[in-house]
């Protein structure tokens, strides 16, 4: 199994900065960079892939995103520590993380 600088096996942090495959059946997140970080009306975060979230309904205004966030950004969400939306409705904060997407990194 391969590990990040965090020592951690498919770190969100350390995800390849590249577009997921095109055309794979099932592919709904197909255009979402595999590091992006999707930002929620609620303050919460969420990954490409969520189940929580419908990838036809990502849009503003309810939903921001971040598709090139600095390393650790993931790890760094907390309420001291927002992400501010740079894309979609850039007036979303990511305040913390959906804790099935945190299960998965």
């Amino acid at each position: 199994m391969d590990y990040c600088r965090h020592e951690l096996s498919n770190c969100a942090d350390c995800a390849p900065r590249v577009q997921p495959r095109r055309g794979v059946p099932g592919a709904e997140w197909d255009g979402w960079p595999l590091s992006a970080i999707i930002v929620h009306e609620s303050g919460k975060a969420h990954l490409p892939g969520c189940t929580h979230i419908v990838p036809a309904d990502v849009e503003p205004p309810v939903y921001g995103w971040v598709l090139d966030p600095a390393p650790g950004a993931w790890r760094r969400l907390s309420e001291s520590s927002p992400l501010q939306a740079t894309g979609g409705n850039t007036k979303r904060a990511a305040v913390s993380r959906c804790q099935t997407c945190d299960a998965t990194r």
